[in-house]
């Protein structure tokens, strides 16, 4: 049975460990190859940029909707705009990019790291005096972290389409004046939670992904299960930062 001790010892070490992985790849961030990382960014983001689009458009229908429901009952059904592009903007693109993130990019960094780890390719690389770091985990790293920021971005605009189609299809706002709406109820500090809670968000998702990749592995077993442990454990801590990122910009910058 693990004590409270030896759960703490763990935890710092695997705390350790993911920095460590993080310091790394921004070291490296200027020794890697430019064409490496335009690769792996388009396997991380263009190839999930139409899951992610049609995912947000749907996503702000769905809120435009159920929004509408409840301020109609109020008399004010033109608020919808302002619901729907707040929340949009500060919690469910980033929120809802990051977690479709984890189990695609996360995923993918932990399968491929740890694939090189299982056939003994890390070794062989090593033994040519290559440099892991630079060829294989910064890009791939500053590729998840500038693709979830991308995605992120295209995320919230999809769906505040998909809210002005709703709201003009169900309530009869034209789409400018939906837009005029939303675009007054936003404010700087959101754009600034949307920002910081993607790049934090895919920073988590890439630490997570490479850590378990890189983890020493017996068999085919093992690396299933450190990809799925990728992909959970980054989902929950997204959720956990995603609290705490809001709490504290709010507090510097004021709601």
């Amino acid at each position: 049975m693990i004590g409270a001790g030896d759960a703490v010892v763990a935890f710092g070490k695997e705390a350790q460990a993911l920095l460590a992985v993080l310091g790394r790849s921004l070291r490296m961030t200027f020794r890697m190859r430019f064409s490496d990382f335009v690769d792996q960014l388009g396997r991380v983001a263009l190839s999930a940029l139409p899951l992610v689009c049609i995912a947000a458009l749907f996503a702000g229908m769905v809120i435009a909707l159920n929004s509408s429901v409840q301020l109609t009952k109020y008399g004010q059904p033109e608020l919808v705009a302002d619901v729907v592009s707040v929340s949009l903007v500060t919690e469910l693109a980033p929120v809802f990019t990051a977690l479709l993130m984890s189990g695609k990019a996360g995923a993918g960094l932990a399968s491929e790291l740890g694939m090189v780890v299982l056939s003994g390719q890390a070794q062989a690389m090593r033994a040519l005096s290559l440099d892991i770091d630079r060829e294989l985990i910064a890009p791939r790293v500053w590729a998840c972290v500038i693709g979830t920021m991308l995605l992120t971005i295209a995320a919230a605009l999809f769906g505040l389409m998909g809210g002005m189609v709703l709201g003009s299809a169900k309530l009869g706002i034209s789409p400018i004046h939906y837009m005029n709406r939303a675009t007054f109820a936003l404010d700087p500090i959101h754009f600034v939670l949307c920002i910081v809670k993607s790049i934090g968000f895919g920073v988590i998702i890439a630490a997570f992904g490479t850590r378990m990749g890189l983890r020493d592995k017996v068999d085919a077993g093992a690396l299933g299960q450190h990809t799925m442990s990728a992909v959970v454990i980054a989902s929950f801590v997204v959720l956990i930062a995603d609290h705490v990122m809001t709490t504290f910009i709010y507090a510097v910058l004021g709601p």
